[in-house]
């Protein structure tokens, strides 16, 4: 199979790469990622309890849950934007003179308004510029809290002390960080900063990947799109995750990357969609 792919100008993964208003995005690439647990527990803590009990108890014991929070609160900026573990990002790539260009031009094509009500949000972090929120989010590795679940979760309350409490947690990766590398600093992290006894659960993960702009992939990509009377707008990378690692790092050194017309949008949330058909011309439908 190496041998076989070996002999291939590159892997495209289909997509769909259109904005509401036509415009088409290629992306040379995607951040890594890991997912993982963080779980504290007064059993492997050795205070507080080891199962839920009456909540006036507070008053004579730890809290697990607490506990959690605060060795959450050590991962990141005390606003929660920017990654403060050890050596998390010691390693990762900055990006480049032409990927900036890559990205000004992008900031200059794609609709600020148009990306903001999709997402749902009036400002982005820091209150940056547009160009700006655009580097970020090529460029900037993250620690971000997927879920918490401790306790007693249902309609009104219920006066416990939980024993146990769970943050999920997603780390994005840019260039030459890896994924096993992000999860020592982040264990060695905790350990540093004396929350050693939460337990840390990776739950899956790779790293990230990249493919030049001159690749033949990308060309001949390029080139299909402009037939069509395209002129695609070209990033560095995907916000996102896929592993295209597999393609393009060892042993077989690929171009790879996403390839095609259509819209979607919502990635993983209740409302993730797919246009099947649409009134604007400009837009690909889909069968």
């Amino acid at each position: 199979m190496t041998a076989a792919l070996k002999n291939a100008l590159g892997i495209f993964m289909p997509s769909a790469s259109q904005g509401l208003d036509g415009e088409v995005t290629m992306t040379l690439g995607a951040k890594g990622v890991i997912e993982c647990e963080l779980i504290s527990s007064g059993e492997r803590w050795g205070r507080g309890p080891r199962k839920d009990v009456h909540s006036s108890n507070k008053a004579r014991l730890d809290s697990p849950a607490w506990h959690l929070i605060e060795a959450l609160a050590t991962l990141v900026s005390p606003d929660g934007n920017d990654p403060v573990i050890e050596g998390f990002a010691a390693k990762a790539r900055p990006i480049s003179e032409a990927e900036k260009k890559m990205i000004a031009e992008a900031a200059r094509r794609l609709s600020e308004t148009e990306a903001k009500k999709l997402l749902g949000v009036e400002h982005w972090v820091h209150d940056v510029s547009w160009r700006e929120a655009l580097e970020l989010l090529m460029s900037r590795p993250t620690v971000n809290i997927e879920g918490l679940v401790g306790g007693y979760t249902g309609p009104g309350g219920k006066t416990i002390l939980p024993g146990k409490a769970v943050a999920k947690l997603d780390l994005r990766l840019v260039p030459d960080m890896t994924a096993a590398e992000a999860l020592a600093a982040l264990k060695a992290h905790l350990a540093k900063k004396g929350f050693g006894d939460i337990e840390v659960r990776m739950t899956g993960g790779y790293d990230p990947n990249s493919t030049p702009a001159d690749a033949a992939l990308i060309r001949i990509e390029t080139e299909v799109y402009r037939k069509g009377g395209i002129d695609p707008v070209i990033l560095p990378r995907s916000a996102g995750s896929w592993p295209g690692y597999v393609f393009t790092g060892e042993p077989l050194h690929l171009a790879a990357g996403p390839f095609g017309l259509g819209h979607g949008s919502g990635a993983h949330a209740p409302d993730e969609y797919y246009v099947i058909e649409s009134k604007n011309p400009t837009l690909a439908q889909t069968s």
